[in-house]
C-alpha cells in the first residue's frame, strides 16, 4: 500500500446510476453550502460595516448639528411691555423661568428631583442603560395588560409607571428638540445627550434643567413652581411641599394636584418619597410625617394686564402677520410704543367725563394718542369699562362728522382751490331725489365766506361746494393716501355728503391722518409695536419707520394753519373755547353727526396728535352733545396735560408757499399791502388777481334756494 494512502480509506467509486446521482448530489451541496458560507460572512460584513458607517455618519452629523442649536427657553407666555420696559400684559403660559443658580438651590429639592427622575445621574453617563433595562421590567410588572400586550405596552409612553430617561436627555428634549415623536428625533436625543455632557458638567446640567423643566400651571422652572403652587421662595419650601412638586415634571398634568386629580399626585409624591428614603436621603419617619402633612395650595398666577384696548390691538396686528397659535403659544416678548404717563391720563379723562355726561346719555369714549413724527401709538383707550365692552372703539368704524373735512380743503387745495377762494354759505338744492339741500350745524348761513372761514368754523354748505370741486374720487384717494382704509366703495355709493363725514372711519385712522398734517405731509405706518423678540431672545420683528410725503407739505401746512387760526372760527366757536390750549398752537376739529350719536374732536401740534370720541357702542342718540360740547372737553384736558410746562412749538412754513395782501370783501387782491386788507397763503400761480374769475360758482347759484341769513332751520 502506498505510503499516502496508508492512513485512508479506499474510496469506492459509484457503480450504479442511483449512486452517481447521489454522488453528484452531495458534491453539488458541499460546494452549495460552502460558498453560501462565504456569501452570508461577506453580507454580514458589509452589513456591519454599512450599518457602522450609518451609525458613525449619523453620530457626527447630529453632533454637528447640536453645535449650532440654540436652546429655548421654553416659555410660551407672550409678554407685552410699554415704551419704558415695564410689563403691561403676560398672556396665559409659561413664562421665562426665574433662574436661581445650583447653590442657591436646597438640598432637599435636588435630593427630591434626583430620587424622582434620576437616582443614579452621578454615576452614569448621558444614557443610562441599566436604567431603562430596570424601567422595562417594572413598567411590565405594574401594567395591567396581558400577553404580547405586556411588551407592545413598552412603546407607549402614556403607559410607563417609570421612564428610563436621564436628567440630561430630558433636558435636551424640553430645549434641544422639537415636540414630536420620530426615529430621528431619538436620534437625536441621544447624540445631543452625549454632547451635552461632554459641554457642561453634572452641576450644570442638573441648574438647567431644575430652571427650565416644566411643573405644570404655567410654573416654568423650580421657583416659579414654589411661586405658583404655594406662593413661597425656594428656601421656605418643606418636605412635603419639595417632594410634591419634584414629581410633576414626568406629567404635569396629570400629577397637578390643584386642577388635576389629587389622588394621582398623591401617589406620586409618595413615590418621590420611597424613593428618597431608598437612597437614604431622609429618614422613614421623615418620609411619614411628609406623606401626612396637607398641603395648601396659592395655585394662583396673578397675570399683568393693564390696557386691555391697546394689547389686544396690537395682539391683532400680530396675528395679521403670523396667525393666533404663533402668537398665543410661542413665548413672544412685544416691545410697544405705550407711553404709560399719557395712557393714564387717558383713561382718567376719557372716564371723567363719560361719568359727568352721563345725564345726556354718554356711554363711552375713546381717544388715541400718536407721535406725530413715526406714528407711534403713544395711548389707545378702546372704551372706558373693558368688563363691559370688549369692543375697540377706537378701531370701529364710526362717522367722523365735520371731523373729515381737513381731508376735503386738503384735495381742494390739490386741485387749485385755496384758504382764500370764495364759497357760498346759504340754502342750495345740490340735486338728487329726493333733493340733497344742506344746512349748517347752527341753523344760519353767513353768505360769502372764505375757504378758510368755512373749515375753521365748520360750515356745511361750503364743505358741499367744496366736495363737488374737487371730486369725490380725489377726497377718497386723499382719504387713502393719509391711511384711512374703511372708504373703499365706489363714489357713487357716497355722494356730496362724503364731504360732511358720512362715510364710516376709524379713530385710529382718522388719527394717522391728522398726525400727517401735522408732520407736514409725511406719514409713517401707524403701529403700537417697536420690536418683537421670540423666545429665544432674537428679534423677528421692526416696524419699518420710513417716512412716505403722502401730500404737498406746502397744502398740508394752509389746512393746519386753518385749524390753529383761533380768530377764524370765533365766528362760530367764540373766544376761549375747549379747541384752544393757552400758551400752545395747536391745529383741532370737531365733529358731531346727525342726532348727536357720534362726538368728535381731534387736534395735534408739530409734536402730538390727541383723537378723541364719544357716544354709544350700540349708535343709540346721545342728548346735544356735539364735538365741541362733549369730545373737545376729554381732547382738551389731555392735550393740556400732555405740553403743561413745555414751550411752546410753532409750525414750521414750509419753502414755495406765496403769503400775499387780500381783500377779505371782494376775494381779490389787494391794491397795497396793511390793513385793511389780510394776508393769506396760496401756491405758487393760484395767487387771486384783481378781478378775480368766480364762474366756478356757477354750477350752485343756478340751483340756489332762498335763504335768509339767521333764520333757524
Amino acid at each position: 500500500m502506498p505510503e499516502n494512502q496508508e492512513n485512508h480509506k479506499e474510496i469506492k467509486k459509484p457503480t450504479t446510476k442511483k449512486e452517481k446521482y447521489f454522488h453528484i448530489f452531495k458534491v453539488a451541496s458541499v460546494t452549495t453550502l460552502k460558498g453560501l458560507g462565504k456569501t452570508l460572512v461577506i453580507f454580514f460584513i458589509v452589513f456591519f460595516l454599512t450599518g457602522s458607517f450609518f451609525i458613525m455618519g449619523t453620530y457626527f452629523k447630529y453632533a454637528n448639528d447640536f453645535k449650532s442649536a440654540k436652546p429655548r427657553t421654553g416659555g410660551t407666555q407672550a409678554i407685552f411691555y410699554d415704551k419704558d420696559g415695564n410689563v403691561i400684559y403676560e398672556g396665559y403660559g409659561t413664562s421665562d423661568p426665574d433662574y436661581v443658580s445650583l447653590d442657591k438651590i436646597p438640598n432637599t429639592i435636588k435630593e427630591a428631583t434626583l430620587a424622582a427622575e434620576d437616582k443614579d445621574f452621578y454615576h452614569h453617563g448621558a444614557i443610562d442603560f441599566q436604567g431603562i433595562a430596570r424601567a422595562a421590567v417594572k413598567n411590565i410588572q405594574a401594567s395591567d395588560k396581558h400577553g404580547i400586550a405586556k411588551l407592545t405596552g413598552l412603546f407607549d409612553a402614556s403607559d410607563y409607571s417609570q421612564g428610563g430617561s436621564t436628567i440630561t436627555q430630558q433636558l435636551v428634549k424640553n430645549r434641544y428638540l422639537k415636540d414630536e415623536k420620530s426615529f430621528s428625533r431619538k436620534l437625536k436625543e441621544i447624540v445631543y445627550s452625549y454632547e451635552l455632557e461632554k459641554k457642561l458638567t453634572k452641576n450644570q446640567i442638573l441648574e438647567q434643567y431644575l430652571n427650565n423643566i416644566y411643573y405644570g400651571e404655567q410654573a416654568l422652572g423650580i421657583k416659579n413652581a414654589a411661586k405658583i403652587y404655594f406662593g413661597k421662595d425656594l428656601k421656605d419650601l418643606d418636605l412635603a411641599e419639595a417632594s410634591m412638586l419634584a414629581g410633576l415634571p414626568a406629567a404635569p398634568s396629570k400629577y397637578d394636584p390643584i386642577n388635576g386629580d389629587f389622588d394621582t399626585s398623591k401617589k406620586r409624591q409618595e413615590y418621590v418619597l420611597q424613593q428618597m428614603y431608598e437612597a437614604k436621603e431622609i429618614s422613614l419617619d421623615e418620609a411619614k410625617k411628609a406623606a401626612n402633612e396637607e398641603l395648601t395650595f396659592n395655585g394662583k398666577h396673578q397675570f399683568v394686564d393693564k390696557y386691555p384696548y391697546f394689547v389686544q390691538y396690537v395682539k391683532q396686528q400680530l396675528i395679521n402677520l403670523y396667525g393666533f397659535d404663533y402668537v398665543e403659544t410661542s413665548g413672544l416678548k412685544v416691545y410697544t410704543t405705550l407711553d404709560p404717563a399719557k395712557q393714564d391720563l387717558a383713561e382718567a379723562t376719557a372716564k371723567k367725563y363719560v361719568n359727568q355726561f352721563r345725564y345726556a346719555h354718554v356711554g363711552n369714549a375713546a381717544v388715541v394718542i400718536l407721535d406725530n413724527k413715526n406714528d407711534n401709538i403713544l395711548a389707545m383707550v378702546g372704551g372706558v369699562d373693558w368688563n363691559k365692552s370688549k369692543v375697540n372703539v377706537a378701531d370701529s368704524p364710526r362717522q367722523p362728522g365735520s371731523s373729515f373735512k381737513p381731508i376735503v380743503y386738503a384735495t381742494g387745495f390739490k386741485e387749485g382751490y385755496s384758504p382764500f377762494t370764495k364759497l357760498l354759505d346759504q340754502s342750495i338744492n345740490f340735486g338728487g331725489i329726493p333733493p340733497y339741500i344742506p344746512h349748517d350745524f347752527s341753523g344760519t348761513f353767513m353768505g360769502n365766506v372764505t375757504a378758510r372761514t368755512a373749515l375753521a368754523n365748520s360750515l356745511n354748505v361750503p364743505t358741499v361746494e367744496m366736495t363737488q370741486l374737487a371730486g369725490v374720487d380725489k377726497i377718497m384717494a386723499t382719504a387713502k393716501d393719509f391711511g384711512i382704509s374703511t372708504i373703499n366703495n365706489d363714489p357713487g355709493q357716497y355722494g356730496l355728503s362724503i364731504g360732511l363725514g358720512s362715510a364710516e372711519v376709524k379713530l385710529t385712522e382718522l388719527a394717522e391722518a391728522y398726525a400727517t398734517f401735522g408732520n407736514g405731509g409725511r406719514r409713517t405706518v401707524m403701529s403700537g409695536i417697536n420690536k418683537v423678540l421670540n423666545n429665544t431672545n432674537q428679534e423677528i420683528y421692526r416696524v419699518d419707520r420710513q417716512e412716505n410725503t403722502v401730500i404737498d407739505p406746502r397744502i398740508a401746512y394752509m389746512v393746519t394753519n386753518i385749524l390753529s387760526d383761533t380768530k377764524a372760527r370765533q365766528k362760530v366757536f367764540g373766544t376761549g373755547n375747549k379747541l384752544e390750549i393757552k400758551g400752545h398752537t395747536v391745529a383741532a376739529k370737531t365733529g358731531t353727526t346727525e342726532n348727536f350719536t357720534d362726538s368728535w374732536t381731534m387736534g395735534y401740534n408739530p409734536e402730538f396728535t390727541v383723537g378723541v370720541w364719544m357716544g354709544n357702542n350700540d349708535h343709540s342718540k346721545m342728548g346735544e352733545i356735539s364735538g365741541i360740547e362733549g369730545a373737545a372737553y376729554v381732547w382738551h384736558d389731555i392735550f393740556d396735560g400732555i405740553v403743561s410746562g413745555q414751550p411752546d412749538i410753532a409750525f414750521s412754513v414750509p419753502a414755495g408757499l406765496s403769503k400775499i395782501w387780500v381783500n377779505p370783501y371782494t376775494f381779490a387782491k389787494a391794491p397795497k399791502d396793511g390793513p385793511p386788507y389780510v394776508q393769506d397763503y396760496f401756491l405758487p400761480g393760484h395767487e387771486p388777481t384783481m378781478k378775480p374769475d368766480f364762474s366756478y360758482l356757477n354750477v350752485f347759484t343756478k340751483n340756489w334756494k332762498y335763504g335768509t341769513i339767521g333764520k333757524k332751520y
